[in-house]
């Protein structure tokens, strides 16, 4: 195991670098990590361009490592498997994510694929065009939900998105687990973020328009998924607190320099594809 601390980690070379990499947050997701990696990699090994699926772990207490590495053997795509030991939130996983990934664009999305990979299209379309931060949505006339959230959380969401716009930015969704960046800006909101409950979408989008970045928002089909690991009156207080705690931030200047990262370490990857083939 070797151990990356991003703070003073090169970046990637032109020959490392994929066109695209997908952070995949994952926490206990040993169940479902198999499908969904199968899922990803039959959609990008057909698109014209250069991918890798960069897992992110958690802290898991399963064996979601072990079953996505044997999930990943049979990928054309190539996989990579980073962690820590101690479970931080889904901000601070992709965080690392972000520290971690080669890409020259980035997308995350939640390890059950909610939102399919087939959406990438629709944002990838709007970095091409220029924007640098592209976001799904579920609440534009042109979205489609699948199947609804029971009807507290659709509530909750909604009422987290409220405070959003009162506070910090205005955007129609906040907490779709499904974004996507150009590489650089990506990796700039990311090293300065600092909260990492689940407020820390807010904080994201707050850096991006605080950083000026082009910032677009895409409908996207959504549906949702049972074994969700947001516990609602925790998490929910949690946010709320958060978005008080990114405002202060903003008030005392924290957010001027990169946020320190921890140590975390590459677990396991897969051969990155020889695209001769192996000829000489």
């Amino acid at each position: 195991m070797s151990s990356i601390k991003e703070q003073g980690a090169p970046s990637p070379g032109a020959e490392d670098r994929p066109d695209l990499t997908v952070v995949v947050p994952a926490y206990n997701e040993a169940l479902r990590i198999t499908e969904s990696l199968r899922t990803m990699d039959t959609y990008l090994v057909a698109r014209p361009y250069s991918s890798e699926i960069l897992i992110v772990d958690d802290g898991s207490r399963d064996k979601t490592s072990e079953v996505a590495r044997e999930a990943s053997k049979g990928l054309t795509t190539p996989v990579r498997y980073v962690g820590y030991a101690t479970n931080r939130g889904k901000g601070y996983a992709l965080k690392v994510g972000f520290a971690a990934a080669r890409g020259a664009r980035i997308l995350f999305t939640d390890s059950d694929l909610s939102t399919p990979i087939e959406e990438s299209e629709r944002l990838l379309a709007k970095l091409d065009e220029g924007f640098e931060v592209v976001i799904g949505t579920r609440k534009n006339a042109d979205a489609m939900i699948a199947v609804h959230q029971p009807k507290f959380r659709e509530l909750m969401g909604k009422g987290f998105t409220l405070l959003v716009r009162r506070l910090l930015i205005e955007v129609s969704d906040v907490t779709c687990g499904f974004k996507a960046f150009e590489g650089g800006a990506g990796r700039e909101l990311f090293g300065l973020s600092r909260v990492h409950d689940w407020s820390f979408d807010a904080e994201i989008l707050f850096l991006a328009q605080s950083h000026r970045r082009r910032l677009a928002e895409v409908p996207v089909y959504w549906e949702d998924r049972a074994g969700t690991k947001v516990r609602m009156l925790r998490d929910g207080v949690m946010a709320f607190l958060g978005l008080l705690r990114i405002r202060a931030y903003a008030l005392l200047g924290r957010y001027r320099a990169p946020h320190p990262l921890g140590e975390y370490a590459e677990l396991w990857s897969t051969p990155v594809p020889d695209p001769d083939g192996g000829r000489e």
